[in-house]
């Protein structure tokens, strides 16, 4: 908070012109309003954030959190509880996968949209994310049917798988055609921080994943000063894209030991001082953590 400075009047202040003393009172009572108005503003801007995908979690759950990242598949319902608290509800979507029991696996195979089994995940599918029936089907029926349910926001993953198979181009351009399409809509993007400077002004949110931990333990630090150097060349793009953070202290869900809470809090710690919004979960995503291991 900035401190006002204290203007030391002349002895022959008594003569001072009365005008000149009140807009003085009036300018220094607003600076203390702008102060105050500031500090509010940091505090509505640290806002707490999870991502999990058990299309069964009780939305109480969520009680600790402002920003909140589901499955596709969670109900409407609890969508709508989660949104009348006031939270900012992402659902999730792959650009690059199609998984087996998503409803919309069949309009893709009517449509003859390129599928490829997923070898390391094999209850997905890959999809030719250069076809332009996919980008319709995303576009014209996929993302209208989730706006639909309330979500308030996309989680749009597999960006690095897209990388991979050198479809970032496309990529690019199907999420530029969201955002142009829904200017409204709230949009979270993961990974893909290769290219991220080049799909950054069409999003609000940039997901680094894994960037401090790896198997529940420190990664090394030139990997993280890798992560964090591309998210700060997509931000030099997009000046408000916010940086948000997840790191996994286990596969799942397990009782914690004592030198597993301090590292939760010290990669939390990691995260806020790099500025991004803090996650420290489980890498199943079936769960949400508790915001409180002290």
């Amino acid at each position: 908070m900035q401190h006002i400075r204290r203007y030391r009047f002349a002895p022959n202040s008594l003569t001072l012109d009365w005008s000149m003393l009140y807009c003085s009172l009036i300018w220094l009572a607003s600076v203390v309003c702008l102060v105050e108005n500031s500090s509010a503003q940091e505090t509505v801007k640290t806002s707490s954030f999870v991502i999990c995908y058990h299309p069964k979690i009780s939305s109480r759950e969520f009680a600790p959190y402002d920003i909140v990242v589901v499955d596709y598949a969670y109900p409407s319902k609890s969508i709508k509880k989660l949104r009348q608290q006031g939270k900012l509800v992402f659902g999730y979507l792959s650009l690059g996968k199609i998984q087996k029991e998503r409803p919309f696996l069949s309009a893709a195979q009517s449509a003859r949209i390129g599928l490829q089994q997923d070898i390391q995940w094999p209850d997905s599918f890959r999809v030719d994310a250069a076809d332009r029936k996919w980008h319709s089907l995303v576009l014209e029926s996929i993302i209208p049917e989730m706006k639909a349910v309330g979500f308030s926001g996309i989680f749009l993953d597999d960006l690095d798988d897209l990388k991979i198979r050198n479809l970032q181009d496309q990529g690019v351009s199907l999420i530029r055609q969201i955002r142009e399409s829904n200017p409204h809509l709230k949009l979270m993007a993961n990974r893909g921080l290769e290219y991220a400077d080049r799909f950054s002004p069409f999003i609000d949110y940039l997901l680094l994943e894994s960037c401090f931990l790896q198997s529940g333990s420190k990664r090394d630090s030139s990997d993280s000063d890798w992560a964090l150097r591309l998210f700060l060349s997509a931000k030099e793009e997009n000046p408000k894209l916010k940086g948000v953070a997840i790191d996994y202290i286990s596969e799942k869900k397990i009782p914690l030991t004592a030198a597993q809470k301090r590292l939760i809090l010290e990669t939390s710690s990691l995260h806020k001082q790099h500025g991004l919004l803090s996650c420290v979960s489980f890498r199943d995503l079936q769960s949400v953590p508790s915001l409180n291991y002290k």
